[in-house]
């Protein structure tokens, strides 16, 4: 398997530098399929805040975005009284946190597309 290491955007094109064959470019078309997937394959910020709003005290919008871990603390902290205080501070902060939490995924979700298409640059 050959190593690829993935380079900055630059202006319209990403390019990813392949050791075995030389470069291999995403053109800006590329970018938008790839801009376009990331939109349908993220979370929704709308169902998002919706989940923090409703049942953001058990930890549901973490659970949604992908956070399983801290969103079953925090529920563990909701149901105990002693942790409550602490979860409706967290619930608070998270307001402020969850657009951040929500752009990290996207970006994750968009790195996983872009290696795809040059993966299949690559094989073709």
């Amino acid at each position: 398997m050959r190593n690829i290491v993935l380079i900055e955007p630059v202006a319209s094109s990403l390019a990813c530098k392949d050791e075995a064959t030389g470069m291999v470019e995403i053109t800006q078309e590329d970018m938008i399929a790839i801009e376009l997937r990331a939109d349908e394959e993220s979370k929704s910020p709308f169902q998002a805040y919706v989940f923090w709003f409703f049942l953001g005290l058990v930890g549901a919008h973490r659970f949604y975005i992908g956070h399983g871990k801290t969103g079953f603390l925090m529920a563990a902290l909701t149901c105990s009284m002693i942790g409550l205080p602490i979860s409706i501070a967290w619930w608070l902060a998270d307001s402020v946190l969850l657009g951040s939490l929500l752009q990290h995924e996207r970006e994750i979700v968009r790195d996983r597309i872009a290696r795809e298409v040059l993966d299949l640059k690559r094989l073709s």
